[in-house]
Protein backbone atom coordinates (compact mmCIF):
# COMPACT_ATOMS: atom_id res chain seq x y z
CA UNK A 1 0.00 0.00 0.00
CA UNK A 2 1.53 3.50 -0.86
CA UNK A 3 1.44 6.24 1.69
CA UNK A 4 -1.68 8.44 1.45
CA UNK A 5 -1.08 12.23 1.25
CA UNK A 6 -2.91 14.73 3.28
CA UNK A 7 -4.17 16.32 -0.05
CA UNK A 8 -5.39 13.05 -1.20
CA UNK A 9 -7.45 12.23 1.90
CA UNK A 10 -9.03 15.70 1.87
CA UNK A 11 -10.14 14.79 -2.46
CA UNK A 12 -12.08 11.57 -0.85
CA UNK A 13 -15.04 11.56 0.82
CA UNK A 14 -14.89 12.25 4.40
CA UNK A 15 -16.29 8.87 4.96
CA UNK A 16 -13.28 7.15 4.20
CA UNK A 17 -11.04 9.09 4.78
CA UNK A 18 -11.82 9.13 8.47
CA UNK A 19 -12.97 5.91 8.63
CA UNK A 20 -15.77 7.66 11.05
CA UNK A 21 -16.66 6.97 14.47
CA UNK A 22 -19.48 9.07 14.86
CA UNK A 23 -22.42 9.53 14.95
CA UNK A 24 -23.07 8.86 18.18
CA UNK A 25 -26.63 7.40 18.46
CA UNK A 26 -27.31 7.15 22.02
CA UNK A 27 -26.92 8.97 25.30
CA UNK A 28 -24.06 11.51 26.49
CA UNK A 29 -22.36 9.62 29.34
CA UNK A 30 -19.38 10.13 32.08
CA UNK A 31 -18.01 9.23 34.76
CA UNK A 32 -19.98 9.44 37.97
CA UNK A 33 -16.38 10.54 39.32
CA UNK A 34 -16.23 13.32 36.73
CA UNK A 35 -19.72 15.00 37.85
CA UNK A 36 -18.91 14.77 41.25
CA UNK A 37 -15.63 16.84 41.34
CA UNK A 38 -14.97 19.97 39.80
CA UNK A 39 -12.35 19.55 36.86
CA UNK A 40 -12.86 22.12 34.41
CA UNK A 41 -12.60 25.95 34.76
CA UNK A 42 -16.21 28.28 34.71
CA UNK A 43 -14.93 30.92 32.79
CA UNK A 44 -13.20 31.61 29.36
CA UNK A 45 -11.00 33.96 31.18
CA UNK A 46 -7.69 32.14 30.74
CA UNK A 47 -6.02 30.13 34.02
CA UNK A 48 -3.05 28.58 35.03
CA UNK A 49 -4.57 26.44 37.54
CA UNK A 50 -7.84 25.55 39.50
CA UNK A 51 -8.17 26.01 42.90
CA UNK A 52 -6.65 22.46 44.59
CA UNK A 53 -9.56 20.27 46.27
CA UNK A 54 -9.01 18.60 49.13
CA UNK A 55 -11.58 16.63 51.56
CA UNK A 56 -9.39 14.33 53.55
CA UNK A 57 -10.29 11.92 51.03
CA UNK A 58 -10.03 12.94 47.46
CA UNK A 59 -6.83 15.53 46.13
CA UNK A 60 -7.03 17.25 42.88
CA UNK A 61 -4.77 19.39 41.72
CA UNK A 62 -5.60 20.79 37.82
CA UNK A 63 -2.99 22.81 35.80
CA UNK A 64 -1.97 23.97 32.49
CA UNK A 65 0.79 26.48 30.61
CA UNK A 66 0.50 30.28 30.57
CA UNK A 67 -0.35 30.31 27.41
CA UNK A 68 -2.31 27.78 27.13
CA UNK A 69 -5.03 27.65 30.07
CA UNK A 70 -7.13 24.67 31.95
CA UNK A 71 -9.61 23.42 30.15
CA UNK A 72 -12.92 24.84 30.53
CA UNK A 73 -16.57 23.78 31.01
CA UNK A 74 -17.34 24.29 27.40
CA UNK A 75 -14.46 22.07 26.70
CA UNK A 76 -15.84 18.91 28.59
CA UNK A 77 -18.05 18.76 25.49
CA UNK A 78 -15.90 17.35 23.41
CA UNK A 79 -14.54 15.19 26.16
CA UNK A 80 -18.41 13.86 27.14
CA UNK A 81 -19.24 13.72 23.72
CA UNK A 82 -15.82 11.51 22.98
CA UNK A 83 -16.20 9.52 26.21
CA UNK A 84 -19.80 8.07 24.70
CA UNK A 85 -18.72 7.64 21.46
CA UNK A 86 -15.98 5.17 22.56
CA UNK A 87 -18.37 3.75 25.17
CA UNK A 88 -20.94 2.99 22.63
CA UNK A 89 -18.54 1.45 20.44
CA UNK A 90 -17.57 -0.70 22.90
CA UNK A 91 -21.17 -1.92 23.56
CA UNK A 92 -21.63 -2.61 19.50
CA UNK A 93 -18.24 -4.61 19.84
CA UNK A 94 -16.64 -2.35 17.14
CA UNK A 95 -13.40 -1.00 19.67
CA UNK A 96 -10.71 0.79 17.59
CA UNK A 97 -7.45 -0.62 17.00
CA UNK A 98 -6.08 1.59 19.29
CA UNK A 99 -7.73 2.15 22.21
CA UNK A 100 -8.95 5.12 23.00
CA UNK A 101 -8.67 6.85 19.62
CA UNK A 102 -11.66 8.07 17.93
CA UNK A 103 -12.48 9.75 14.67
CA UNK A 104 -15.52 11.66 14.10
CA UNK A 105 -17.22 14.99 12.24
CA UNK A 106 -17.15 18.16 14.18
CA UNK A 107 -21.04 18.54 12.65
CA UNK A 108 -22.02 15.42 14.50
CA UNK A 109 -19.93 16.79 17.58
CA UNK A 110 -21.74 20.30 16.92
CA UNK A 111 -25.30 18.40 16.80
CA UNK A 112 -25.11 16.83 20.06
CA UNK A 113 -23.45 19.48 22.06
CA UNK A 114 -24.67 22.53 20.00
CA UNK A 115 -22.74 25.67 18.98
CA UNK A 116 -20.90 28.19 20.60
CA UNK A 117 -21.04 31.53 19.46
CA UNK A 118 -17.64 33.94 18.04
CA UNK A 119 -14.90 32.94 16.37
CA UNK A 120 -14.72 30.67 13.70
CA UNK A 121 -15.45 26.91 14.14
CA UNK A 122 -12.05 25.90 13.62
CA UNK A 123 -10.77 28.17 16.27
CA UNK A 124 -13.07 27.25 18.57
CA UNK A 125 -12.30 23.31 18.18
CA UNK A 126 -8.79 23.44 17.97
CA UNK A 127 -8.51 25.76 21.06
CA UNK A 128 -10.28 23.05 22.92
CA UNK A 129 -8.23 20.66 22.03
CA UNK A 130 -4.99 21.90 22.88
CA UNK A 131 -6.43 23.11 26.44
CA UNK A 132 -7.95 19.88 27.28
CA UNK A 133 -4.14 18.08 25.93
CA UNK A 134 -2.50 21.01 27.91
CA UNK A 135 -4.04 20.49 31.05
CA UNK A 136 -2.17 18.02 33.38
CA UNK A 137 -4.39 16.77 36.08
CA UNK A 138 -2.72 14.73 39.71
CA UNK A 139 -5.98 13.29 41.67
CA UNK A 140 -6.00 10.16 43.83
CA UNK A 141 -9.34 9.55 42.03
CA UNK A 142 -9.85 6.12 40.18
CA UNK A 143 -11.16 5.18 37.07
CA UNK A 144 -11.60 1.45 36.25
CA UNK A 145 -10.18 0.22 39.07
CA UNK A 146 -6.90 1.89 38.67
CA UNK A 147 -5.37 5.17 39.39
CA UNK A 148 -2.51 6.88 38.37
CA UNK A 149 0.48 8.45 41.08
CA UNK A 150 1.73 10.94 38.58
CA UNK A 151 0.01 13.58 36.11
CA UNK A 152 -2.77 13.05 32.92
CA UNK A 153 -4.05 15.14 30.34
CA UNK A 154 -7.68 14.63 29.54
CA UNK A 155 -6.23 13.77 25.57
CA UNK A 156 -2.86 12.88 24.23
CA UNK A 157 -3.16 14.03 20.81
CA UNK A 158 -5.34 15.33 18.45
CA UNK A 159 -5.60 15.99 14.64
CA UNK A 160 -7.60 18.72 12.72
CA UNK A 161 -8.48 18.09 8.73
CA UNK A 162 -9.59 20.77 7.32
CA UNK A 163 -10.07 22.56 3.87
CA UNK A 164 -9.31 26.16 3.14
CA UNK A 165 -12.28 28.18 1.74
CA UNK A 166 -12.46 30.81 -0.92
CA UNK A 167 -12.20 33.56 1.58
CA UNK A 168 -9.00 31.66 3.69
CA UNK A 169 -10.74 30.09 6.36
CA UNK A 170 -10.36 26.78 7.17
CA UNK A 171 -13.46 24.54 7.24
CA UNK A 172 -13.41 21.52 9.82
CA UNK A 173 -13.98 18.60 7.87
CA UNK A 174 -13.47 16.08 10.93
CA UNK A 175 -11.06 15.26 13.78
CA UNK A 176 -9.11 11.90 15.14
CA UNK A 177 -8.23 12.08 19.12
CA UNK A 178 -6.61 9.67 21.58
CA UNK A 179 -8.36 9.95 24.97
CA UNK A 180 -5.84 9.57 27.97
CA UNK A 181 -5.76 6.22 29.85
CA UNK A 182 -7.28 7.57 33.12
CA UNK A 183 -10.37 8.42 30.92
CA UNK A 184 -10.54 5.67 28.47
CA UNK A 185 -10.20 3.19 31.33
CA UNK A 186 -13.50 5.53 32.84
CA UNK A 187 -15.69 5.24 29.26
CA UNK A 188 -15.07 1.43 29.48
CA UNK A 189 -15.58 1.13 33.57
CA UNK A 190 -19.22 0.36 35.41
CA UNK A 191 -19.71 3.72 36.84
CA UNK A 192 -21.35 5.88 34.19
CA UNK A 193 -24.07 8.13 34.58
CA UNK A 194 -26.41 9.48 31.19
CA UNK A 195 -26.84 13.19 30.97
CA UNK A 196 -30.13 15.03 30.04
CA UNK A 197 -30.81 16.20 26.69
CA UNK A 198 -30.19 19.91 27.99
CA UNK A 199 -27.67 19.89 29.76
CA UNK A 200 -25.63 21.98 26.87
CA UNK A 201 -27.96 24.16 26.96
CA UNK A 202 -27.39 25.40 30.66
CA UNK A 203 -25.29 28.31 32.45
CA UNK A 204 -21.79 27.03 33.92
CA UNK A 205 -22.90 27.02 37.21
CA UNK A 206 -25.92 25.29 36.39
CA UNK A 207 -24.15 22.39 34.29
CA UNK A 208 -22.35 21.79 37.94
CA UNK A 209 -25.65 22.15 39.82
CA UNK A 210 -27.16 19.08 37.60
CA UNK A 211 -23.82 17.31 37.20
CA UNK A 212 -23.82 16.84 41.31
CA UNK A 213 -27.19 15.96 41.87
CA UNK A 214 -27.45 13.06 38.96
CA UNK A 215 -24.12 11.70 40.43
CA UNK A 216 -25.37 12.05 44.18
CA UNK A 217 -29.25 11.08 44.04
CA UNK A 218 -29.60 6.97 42.81
CA UNK A 219 -32.52 5.76 44.74
CA UNK A 220 -33.06 8.25 47.23
CA UNK A 221 -35.16 11.23 46.12
CA UNK A 222 -32.86 13.89 48.53
CA UNK A 223 -29.98 15.00 49.67
CA UNK A 224 -28.25 18.39 51.47
CA UNK A 225 -24.92 19.48 51.66
CA UNK A 226 -23.16 22.10 53.23
CA UNK A 227 -22.69 25.42 51.52
CA UNK A 228 -18.79 25.38 51.48
CA UNK A 229 -18.44 21.78 50.35
CA UNK A 230 -21.06 23.26 47.80
CA UNK A 231 -18.84 25.99 47.02
CA UNK A 232 -15.97 23.86 45.79
CA UNK A 233 -17.39 20.88 44.31
CA UNK A 234 -18.76 23.22 41.94
CA UNK A 235 -15.60 24.98 41.30
CA UNK A 236 -16.02 28.99 42.39
CA UNK A 237 -13.09 30.65 42.88
CA UNK A 238 -15.39 33.61 44.81
CA UNK A 239 -15.36 33.92 48.34
CA UNK A 240 -18.67 32.20 50.11
CA UNK A 241 -20.30 35.91 50.61
CA UNK A 242 -20.11 36.17 46.59
CA UNK A 243 -21.25 32.73 46.00
CA UNK A 244 -24.29 32.72 47.84
CA UNK A 245 -25.20 35.84 46.73
CA UNK A 246 -24.42 34.73 42.62
CA UNK A 247 -26.57 31.03 43.51
CA UNK A 248 -29.47 33.49 44.78
CA UNK A 249 -30.83 34.07 40.74
CA UNK A 250 -29.58 30.60 39.25
CA UNK A 251 -31.29 28.83 41.71
CA UNK A 252 -34.79 31.02 41.36
CA UNK A 253 -34.38 30.66 37.44
CA UNK A 254 -34.83 26.93 37.93
CA UNK A 255 -33.64 25.63 35.11
CA UNK A 256 -31.81 22.87 36.21
CA UNK A 257 -33.39 19.37 34.53
CA UNK A 258 -35.17 16.71 36.78
CA UNK A 259 -33.70 18.24 39.88
CA UNK A 260 -34.67 20.85 42.45
CA UNK A 261 -32.21 23.24 44.41
CA UNK A 262 -32.41 25.45 47.30
CA UNK A 263 -30.48 27.17 50.01
CA UNK A 264 -32.25 26.88 53.62
CA UNK A 265 -31.74 30.43 55.15
CA UNK A 266 -30.37 30.86 58.13
CA UNK A 267 -33.70 31.66 59.98
CA UNK A 268 -35.15 28.68 58.64
CA UNK A 269 -31.94 26.48 59.99
CA UNK A 270 -32.43 27.96 63.01
CA UNK A 271 -36.00 27.09 63.50
CA UNK A 272 -35.20 23.33 62.91
CA UNK A 273 -32.47 23.17 64.90
CA UNK A 274 -33.95 24.53 68.03
CA UNK A 275 -37.04 22.17 67.11
CA UNK A 276 -34.67 19.49 67.38
CA UNK A 277 -33.00 20.25 70.66
CA UNK A 278 -30.32 21.68 69.37
CA UNK A 279 -28.53 24.69 71.42
CA UNK A 280 -27.01 27.05 68.71
CA UNK A 281 -24.55 29.54 68.57
CA UNK A 282 -23.79 31.96 65.57
CA UNK A 283 -24.78 29.89 62.40
CA UNK A 284 -22.42 30.46 59.32
CA UNK A 285 -23.23 30.80 55.94
CA UNK A 286 -21.08 27.61 55.37
CA UNK A 287 -22.80 25.48 57.14
CA UNK A 288 -25.67 26.67 55.45
CA UNK A 289 -28.03 23.01 54.14
CA UNK A 290 -28.18 23.49 50.08
CA UNK A 291 -31.17 20.85 49.01
CA UNK A 292 -31.37 19.20 46.34
CA UNK A 293 -34.36 16.83 45.26
CA UNK A 294 -35.87 15.02 42.60
CA UNK A 295 -38.78 17.10 41.10
CA UNK A 296 -40.65 14.38 39.76
CA UNK A 297 -40.82 13.28 43.69
CA UNK A 298 -41.38 16.73 45.28
CA UNK A 299 -39.52 18.85 47.40
CA UNK A 300 -39.13 17.18 51.14
CA UNK A 301 -41.15 18.70 53.64
CA UNK A 302 -38.05 19.49 55.40
CA UNK A 303 -34.33 19.16 54.98
CA UNK A 304 -33.42 17.90 57.89
CA UNK A 305 -35.42 14.50 57.22
CA UNK A 306 -33.17 13.71 54.47
CA UNK A 307 -29.34 12.10 54.20
CA UNK A 308 -26.48 14.71 54.33
CA UNK A 309 -23.62 14.32 51.50
CA UNK A 310 -19.96 14.87 52.46
CA UNK A 311 -17.98 12.87 50.37
CA UNK A 312 -19.10 10.89 47.22
CA UNK A 313 -21.63 8.48 48.61
CA UNK A 314 -25.21 7.86 46.88
CA UNK A 315 -28.50 8.00 48.73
Amino acid sequence: MTQTTNAELLDRPLQLALRLDSPLTGDVQNDRHMMVYSLFGLSKDKAESLPTYDDGKVRIEVRAPKNVGVATIWDKAVLLYAISLLREKMEQGKMPAKLGELHFTTSDLQRIVGKTAGGSAYDKIEGALERLQGTQIKTNLETGGEGESGAFSWISDYKLLYQRKKDGERAVRGLKLTLSGWVTRAALGHNLLSYHDQYFALKPVEKRLYEIARAHLARGHAFWMALEPLRKRVGSDNDLRKFKNALGPVLAADRIPGYGVRIVETAEYKETMKARGAVLGRVLNADLPVLFWKKDQGQPENWIDVPKVEYDETV
